[in-house]
Parts: C-alpha cells; structure tokens; sequence
C-alpha cells in the first residue's frame, strides 16, 4: 500500500488527507504551524518535518496557501526538493501562479522526481467525500500512472496540459466565481438600498433559469449573514492578484479583474479576511449603510 504525505493540513489539506484514511490508504502529515493542526493529532499520524514526510511517503501532496509557502515547502531550505527520493511523486493541490508552478516542477524533475499540479474546485466537505473537481496540468503518462490517487479525492478530472495549464483554467474559473459573489452582492445592496426585502430577490432568482448551486446556498447565506468559511475570502483575493499578474504577463485585456481584486482586497482590509469570499457582500452592505 501506498504512503501518502499531506504538507499543508488546513481546512482543505486535512479534509483530502481524512478522505485518504477513510479510503484505507496509510497517511502521514505535516503543517508549519503545529499549533493549528492539534485537533488532528488523533485522526491523522502527524510528523515534525517534511524531511520525515519524505522519507515515509511514496505520493507527497501539497495544499498550501500562497506562492511564498509553496516555494517554500518545495524548495526553500529542508524542503521537499532537499529531501525527495528519486522516482517519488508529488501532487500539488495549491492554488499557485502558473509561472511558480512550472519552476518548482523543472525543479524537483532534477531529482528525478514527479510532480503534478493538481488544483481542485470544490470545498472540504465534497473533499471528505471525494467529490472534487480535479484539473490536472502534468506530463500525461505520469498523470495516467498516478490516476488511481487522483481518483481518491476527485469524481471528476479534466487534463489540461503540462505544467502551468491546470493553473490557468482554475484562475479563470475563481475570477468566475468570484465575479458571481460580487454581482449577487450589489444586487443585494441594490434592492435593501431600495427598502425592499434582499430575500426576495434571491427567491425571484432562484425562480428563473438563470438559478445556480451558488445562488440557491451561499446567497441566502450572505442574506442571513452566514459567512462560515468555506474558501476564505483573503484566499480569493490573493488568487485574483495572481490572477492580475498572470493576465499582464500574457498580456489578456481582463477590465473586471482589475475591479474585482481591488473589491476583494477592500473587503480583506475591512476585517473580513478570515470570512467566506461570500463576505464580500457584508462589504458593500457596510459601505452603502454608511451612505445616507
């Protein structure tokens, strides 16, 4: 039986490496902040470095925050790029530039090593379950040969290309989303604006074809002002930055990402980070209260 090693156990790295145990696989993990993952300890075999994570797994996989902690843990000092055995495989779940992640994978192929870039859509709860959607951007016979972990987290898989492409379609599909919570968000300040009940807005939505999975959970969750994170919104600023910087280095004309990262980072500077990216209506109802 394969090893699998989590580097990154927060809410979506602890959710993939649970649906592992749950699928029988034996898994081991390691987070930077020890602190955070305390609550793990009886559930997952939790180690002290990715040094011992190296050594003890076959598959390592990857679910950290930003760039900065993905160039680390793969090839700052200790990293995993210092301590992987050749013919290992890495799978990176991390939501990263597509520019970073082709270096780290020209990187560790020096080592003889794998690496597959792997990020999903979809949040911990469809993890637990194993139903993520997984967009791969990798060599296709080392995606093909390692499909049967894929298959663990994700029911649905779509390959892409080599090494960046995987990147660039999940930076496309959060810039999506992202515009999604936002429109519904003016939309709800709009009608309250107006005196009229921002529910029934959704509910008249929700009516017509143009309802979605989003519209008929999370909208009614910003009306009630439900922002329990699923996918933080100081994480969908940060992938609609990258985003920014990915569109001016291909030079793609892209108007609304430039409004949009500057909406989601008003809204993070506003205390909201560690909110659901839904929160991005409590942003706009607090600046049009505050308009008389």
């Amino acid at each position: 039986m394969k090893t699998l090693g989590f580097i990154g156990l927060g809410k979506m790295g602890s959710s993939m490496a649970l649906r592992a145990i749950r699928m029988g696989m034996s898994v081991v993990g390691y987070n930077r902040s020890k602190e955070r993952v305390q609550h793990l300890k009886n559930k997952i075999e939790l180690l002290s470095s990715i040094r011992e994570v190296c050594n003890r797994a076959d598959v390592i996989i990857v679910m950290v925050s930003d760039d900065k902690a993905d160039e680390d843990v793969t090839i700052g000092n200790r990293g995993i790029f210092d301590n992987i055995k050749s013919g290992r495989v890495v799978i990176d779940s991390s939501t990263i530039s597509p520019s970073l992640s082709r270096k780290l994978t020209d990187k560790l192929r020096r080592k003889r090593a794998t690496r597959i870039e792997m990020p999903v859509m979809g949040g911990p709860s469809l993890a637990l379950r194993g139903e993520l959607v997984a967009i791969i951007g990798a060599d296709r016979t080392k995606y093909e040969e390692n499909l049967d972990i894929i298959k663990i987290f994700a029911n649905r898989i779509f390959y892409a290309g080599g090494a960046g492409s995987a990147l660039m379609l999940k930076l496309a599909l959060n810039f999506l989303i992202a515009a999604y919570a936002e429109a519904i968000a003016e939309g709800l300040s709009f009608v309250k604006k107006a005196g009229l009940d921002p529910m029934l807005l959704i509910q008249i939505l929700n009516a017509t074809a143009y309802k979605t999975a989003f519209s008929e959970t999370k909208a009614i969750n910003m009306v009630k002002e439900n922002f329990e994170p699923t996918f933080y919104l100081k994480h969908m600023a940060k992938d609609l930055n990258i985003a920014s910087i990915t569109a001016y280095e291909i030079e793609a004309f892209m108007p609304a990402l430039s409004t949009l990262k500057e909406i989601y980072r008003g809204a993070c500077n506003s205390g909201l980070a560690d909110l659901d990216y839904s929160a991005v209506a409590k942003f706009l109802a607090e600046l049009n209260s505050s308009k008389r």
